[in-house]
């Protein structure tokens, strides 16, 4: 401790160099820790934005349901959704479905989804047909969707709000045709 006094007291230029290189180094290193920290910070709200889809199914009595549904943490952007029934492709559900008898009416239907966003923790429903299962008519409309909608598949492509592609979810409707007879399934 003396030997460090001893050096003040005989050359003081010699500290002020000692302290100007050790500012220069904890300045060097303060912005290598906030290159590091926004570096971290930004992998983070990536890992923390994630979408996750699936594509749940209902399939009632007095409803049948096809609907995909957000359960990450980001916004999930619809890059495309692709329905497919033996060589037919379409953009939608619907252009694949029967056609509905007089008084019957879908609930809901999309004809293109490409672009749109669902919230976190939110569904879109992409097709629903509702009623009432004691009406014959719509009986025999929902057992025709469910016999078209068990001869499907679906695949959705997305995104989350960074652009960044998110695994493709393809989804079988076969069990929309579990209560029906074998040879109407086709």
């Amino acid at each position: 401790m003396s030997a460090l006094i001893e050096m003040l007291r005989k050359d003081p230029s010699q500290v002020s160099a000692v302290v100007a290189v050790a500012a220069l180094f904890v300045s060097f290193l303060s912005i290598v820790l906030t290159v590091v920290s926004l570096y971290l910070t930004r992998r983070h709200y990536f890992k923390s934005l994630t979408p996750i889809a699936s594509i749940p199914i209902w399939d009632h009595e007095n409803n049948l349901e096809v609907t995909i549904k957000n359960t990450g943490v980001g916004p999930l952007v619809i890059s495309s959704f692709r329905a497919t029934r033996g060589d037919q492709t379409e953009d939608d559900l619907i252009s694949l479905m029967p056609e509905l008898p007089d008084g019957v009416l879908w609930t809901t239907f999309f004809d293109d989804l490409d672009g749109t966003c669902v919230r976190p923790g939110d569904q879109l429903i992409v097709l629903q047909l509702r009623g009432d299962n004691e009406n014959p008519l719509f009986r025999d409309a929902r057992d025709a969707c469910r016999r078209a909608l068990a001869q499907t598949n679906v695949v959705l492509s997305y995104k989350d709000i960074y652009g960044r592609r998110m695994p493709t979810v393809t989804k079988n409707l076969k069990w929309f045709g579990r209560r029906l007879s074998d040879d109407s399934v086709g």
